[in-house]
């Protein structure tokens, strides 16, 4: 079951704009890179919460955690902001509830070197290639409730 989830590259407020429509009842946090534009009025104006957060760093959460953390485009911008995705994947596990989600779409490139990270950190990873040309990858992945 999925309470709550976080939106890591929330851009217009996409992924809670599907959840609503789809009748699911899900909280969502909708995070904008304090680097990117800044579409947090928009996130506003369709009533849903948001903040602006730089991923270079921690994300304050304590005590919360969440059921799913989703992503598109984050890794591959954060590389091009010479950011650590190590740190990021760290930090995702720190705020990812035991047997929560994670559900990244990037470039290939950066989506192997995360599933690299994923598994030294004892998440469960895989990665579905679209097959539609692109470069474009997804990979899903399950923290366990305890480390194997």
């Amino acid at each position: 079951m999925i309470r709550n989830v976080m939106d890591m590259n929330a851009r217009y407020g996409g992924l809670n704009a599907a959840f609503l429509e789809e009748g699911k009842s899900v909280w969502v946090m909708n995070v904008v890179p304090i680097k990117a534009r800044n579409t947090l009025p928009v996130i506003f104006d369709q009533g849903f919460a948001g903040v602006l957060h730089d991923w270079c760093e921690p994300f304050p959460t304590y005590p919360l955690t969440y059921d799913m953390l989703h992503a598109n485009g984050l890794l591959s911008y954060l590389i091009s902001e010479q950011c650590s995705i190590t740190n990021l994947l760290l930090e995702m596990d720190r705020i990812l509830r035991p047997e929560g989600w994670v559900v990244l779409s990037d470039e290939a490139r950066s989506i192997e070197k995360a599933r690299s990270i994923a598994t030294q950190i004892r998440w469960e990873a895989r990665v579905i290639d679209l097959e539609n040309g692109s470069n474009q990858r997804i990979l899903v992945c399950q923290k366990p409730f305890v480390r194997k």
